[in-house]
């Protein structure tokens, strides 16, 4: 599998949809685009991608967060920028912001509005995921359906829902 060529596809489906049908930015001053709130996690073979690309934008780093594959343990990649970039070439986490993939405790997979975004995204304190733009939600799940057939990213998945799991006990 060429995972580079899929993420750029998938990246793709966001370049005109977005959470609500207006300028979110306007709400908030463009926080999630500040660059001083923290990185994003990149998705497994999502570094590749960034590899190819080479931003001057952008750097990456290993973070503390891991996850286990194949018998062994991975550090999970974490982009940090200055808040500006290329919009086409943002990772895919800033794409869908600030919904996440989820794994439940039924196992099944499903898309929830990021508990860590609530602290920084007015968009994630008042909205559910049904209230924001269908097309937007449609191309998420659409994205995570594609990446979840990886069972490398269904392992991710897995794990990262733990991760999410510590943040929602406060929302």
């Amino acid at each position: 599998m060429n995972i580079e060529y899929i993420y750029l596809q998938l990246y793709r489906l966001f370049d005109k949809a977005t959470p609500i049908k207006a300028d979110c930015g306007k709400l908030c001053g463009k926080r999630c685009c500040k660059g001083d709130e923290g990185g994003m996690y990149l998705f497994p073979g999502e570094e590749k991608v960034f590899e190819l690309l080479n931003p001057d934008w952008a750097r990456i780093e290993k973070s503390d967060f891991c996850y286990e594959f194949n018998g062994k343990t991975k550090s999970v990649p974490i982009l940090f920028c200055e808040g500006k970039c290329d919009r086409y070439q943002r990772p895919l986490a800033c794409r869908i912001f600030p919904l996440t993939p989820y794994i439940n405790k039924d196992q099944k997979a499903e898309i929830i509005v990021d508990p860590r975004a609530k602290a920084l995204c007015p968009l994630a304190k008042t909205l559910d995921v049904g209230d924001f733009d269908g097309r937007f939600c449609n191309n998420v799940k659409k994205a995570f359906s594609v990446l979840a057939k990886s069972r490398e990213i269904t392992e991710y998945l897995k794990k990262y829902s733990e991760y999410i799991n510590e943040y929602k006990k406060f929302f």
